[in-house]
């Protein structure tokens, strides 16, 4: 009975995760220096990493990278991975190597954790979810992408361009929050929607701001075009008999059903969004909830995170 009443304040059953072996523990004392540099760049990396799309901004300089501080100078020294640090045999072996001189480490480091992106997932409470997390990252490599997949990005990314243009020049006087510069949001949460419906979800609770809203609804959320100009020019979303303005432009939620050619379709809620940005986290986070808790009750084999996924996206405000 306390199981099932915690179950309903973020309590849930801990899955089993790798238990560390004894050569592990072992190699981690004799290498603690190296294995300090590893967990200051998993927890400190971001800061230092290259997010400036120009280049005109300095990099940031984050003494806690700093291999000196560890007492680790000479590249050419051989070290001992296991249990530390995941660094991929080859582009197409992703087996984890056993050993690495300090060269090839560091600049490891440098490429996953203070690239072009940035993670930022060490105040994670789960040892398991953060252990989860840096071996997703530390032995991602760049796919090759098909034909196919290219065209599908070039396409919404024109899409995107397009409609912006389009608004700016029929609409210039209304506030659209277009995507201008941003328009990577869209083939972003695309192959999101793609992955994660092959993996098995088969709900997306998404809270996100005014920036890219309109963008989002038309061309990957099947909102009609059509409805979407008549709410811009001032009309209601209301049918004509019902009493009402509606909410402003920059609120409109859709909840639409996509197909990525997986075994179930992927039914994606996008919710209405209040000025105040950040008051549909928690509504977000609840309907997620809510539809997982639903699910437990007839699928005796879903736990939670299963089948249900929700997605935040902050703006610029």
């Amino acid at each position: 009975m306390v199981g099932r009443i915690y179950m309903f304040f973020d309590w849930r059953s801990r899955r089993v995760g790798s238990i560390d072996t004894t050569e592990e523990l072992a190699n981690r004392i004799e290498n603690g220096s190296l294995l300090r540099l590893v967990i200051a760049y998993r927890s400190h990396g971001h800061s230092g990493a290259y997010l400036d799309p120009l280049d005109i901004m300095e990099r940031k300089n984050v003494l806690a990278l700093d291999p000196s501080r560890y007492g680790l100078t000479d590249p050419h020294k051989v070290y001992n991975l296991s249990g530390i640090l995941h660094v991929n045999e080859s582009k197409t072996d992703k087996s984890s190597r056993d050993e690495a001189p300090f060269g090839v480490i560091i600049e490891h480091l440098k490429k996953v954790y203070s690239g072009r992106i940035a993670y930022e997932f060490m105040h994670i409470p789960d040892a398991s979810e953060r252990r989860w997390f840096y071996h997703a990252v530390e032995s991602w490599e760049r796919p090759a992408m098909t034909p196919e997949e290219k065209k599908r990005i070039f396409e919404l990314l024109s899409r995107s361009e397009v409609f912006d243009h389009f608004m700016a020049k029929k609409f210039a006087q209304v506030k659209r929050y277009g995507l201008e510069g941003a328009e990577s949001m869209m083939t972003a949460l695309d192959r999101l929607f793609h992955v994660s419906s092959h993996a098995g979800v088969r709900d997306v609770v998404l809270g996100m701001p005014h920036r890219g809203r309109l963008n989002l609804l038309t061309d990957l959320l099947q909102y009609p075009s059509a409805a979407l100009f008549h709410k811009v020019k001032g009309n209601s979303e209301f049918p004509l008999d019902v009493l009402g303005s509606g909410d402003v432009l920059s609120h409109i939620a859709t909840t639409p059903t996509l197909d990525y050619g997986a075994a179930h379709k992927l039914k994606v809620s996008l919710l209405q969004n209040p000025s105040h940005l950040e008051a549909v986290n928690p509504v977000a986070m609840g309907k997620a909830r809510a539809k997982q808790m639903e699910m437990m009750k007839t699928e005796k084999e879903c736990e939670l995170g299963d089948r249900v996924m929700c997605v935040q996206l902050h703006g610029d405000a």
